[in-house]
């Protein structure tokens, strides 16, 4: 079985990832498992970051890897917070709670009118299977923000609880609760990963020369 190495060390999406790969004859590892830090995303787009990912932990270790970066994008708010879901009060500053992630997103639409709050849960997904070969794919999921959040959060994806899906009449944090087939409606990162089945087909025979 090929390995293949997750750049996070959030245990959270590595085990959504995990999910996500399960129909792969490939060996996930993360990057807590080999003992490397997490680096500072600097770039400007989510694609940016997911490529910035596997550039630098391919020439770290003799493996494939694979990267996202995502969140949400408020239209009204000029894409905010997009690349700075985390790290909302800027990027020098520490990563915000998931409290306060919620807190500051309502805050900054406070006497926006729901139609104009429109959103997009993004993500990007580089895969990194030699130093000749990256293939890097994007996928969005409309919606709305809304008034005031949902009793159900999810950790570490707090935006899930403000995210309405309005085919569904529900939030994101509520669907994935009440809902097996939860990747159907929402996962942006399950339908990138998705747009990269071909090489990771390929990569379940491939031989890591990196």
């Amino acid at each position: 079985m090929n390995k293949l190495l997750i750049a996070t060390r959030n245990q959270a999406k590595f085990n959504d990832f995990k999910r996500i790969l399960a129909r792969y004859n490939l060996e996930l590892l993360s990057l807590a498992d080999l003992n490397l830090p997490s680096i500072e995303e600097t770039g400007k787009t989510f694609e940016e970051n997911a490529e910035l990912k596997v550039r630098h932990y391919a020439k770290l270790i003799s493996l494939p890897v694979l990267a996202d970066d995502g969140g949400l994008e408020i239209d009204v708010l000029n894409g905010w917070p997009g690349v700075y879901s985390r790290r909302i009060f800027g990027p020098d500053k520490p990563e915000a709670t998931d409290q306060e992630l919620i807190n500051e997103a309502l805050r900054r639409l406070e006497g926006v009118p729901e139609e104009k709050r429109t959103a997009h849960m993004t993500a990007a997904v580089a895969l990194m299977i030699s130093p000749d070969e990256l293939h890097i794919a994007k996928f969005s999921v409309d919606g709305f923000i809304t008034l005031k959040p949902s009793d159900i959060l999810i950790p570490r994806f707090p935006f899930r609880s403000i995210f309405y899906l309005p085919k569904l009449g529900k939030v994101a944090a509520e669907v994935q609760k009440d809902t097996k087939n939860y990747d159907d409606y929402l996962n942006h990162r399950k339908n990138a990963i998705i747009k990269l089945e071909p090489y990771l087909k390929k990569l379940e025979k491939y031989v890591a020369q990196i």
